[in-house]
């Protein structure tokens, strides 16, 4: 049915979306289509990050902001997310283009040494692309909870010397409220924000597109 997923995986999701519609709570109905399919712990992280009721991906649909609006707004950038994001695809991994509009990718939470080739060339990249989408100002938020989040911050403000890089006990409450668009697939955030984009998305889409699944258009598909 799609060469990037397998048919159990694509009836899965169909199911899945299908309980979410009716709504039935999350966890029991992705425990119920992980076990029915025999999904892959990937598969199952796949469906919990990329499929919402129609909905909820509607209204976080309807939050994105158009490119060329990004000069008229500050950019707070949800920094950890962000960067693990690009670093998948740096690293030759696929990334999901979920039915909400964000990209996500299927790592785990923990970001790397900033050491590492792929984390930098990530953290590069996405200075460049701050450049070219010329917001008013932008600030970069940093989990400080993470290990080594300090140097993550030095290095970042090295990197670009207007962008504001702060530390923050709680990253996803910082976010919201330094105001203006918000980029994080964060989906609690996105629930949350006025307005939103997908920098890491439009990033991805830029350069990378061989290593997107649109999970909107498998969707699409298995509608028609």
């Amino acid at each position: 049915m799609n060469k990037f997923l397998r048919d159990e995986v694509v009836n899965a999701l169909i199911d899945y979306k299908y309980l979410l519609n009716r709504g039935y709570n999350q966890k029991p109905s992705l425990d119920l289509i992980t076990s029915h399919y025999r999904l892959s712990r990937s598969e199952r992280m796949m469906l919990f990050r990329c499929v919402h009721s129609d909905l909820d991906s509607t209204d976080v649909c309807s939050r994105v902001i158009d490119l060329s609006e990004i000069p008229n707004h500050r950019l707070v950038i949800d920094g950890f997310n962000t960067l693990l994001t690009i670093t998948s695809v740096i690293e030759g991994d696929f990334v999901y283009l979920c039915d909400d509009c964000f990209m996500r990718d299927l790592r785990s939470a923990k970001i790397k040494e900033f050491e590492s080739d792929s984390i930098k060339r990530a953290a590069s990249t996405l200075m460049n692309y701050i450049k070219a989408l010329k917001p008013l100002d932008v600030v970069v938020v940093l989990d400080k909870q993470v290990s080594k989040s300090g140097e993550f911050r030095n290095e970042l403000s090295e990197m670009l010397d207007n962008v504001k890089v702060v530390l923050a006990s709680k990253a996803d409450i910082t976010v919201l409220m330094e105001g203006g668009v918000i980029a994080s697939s964060d989906f609690v955030i996105l629930k949350r924000a006025n307005k939103v984009f997908d920098i890491a998305g439009y990033i991805i889409m830029s350069e990378f597109r061989d290593k997107v699944i649109d999970i909107k258009e498998i969707w699409k598909a298995v509608q028609s």
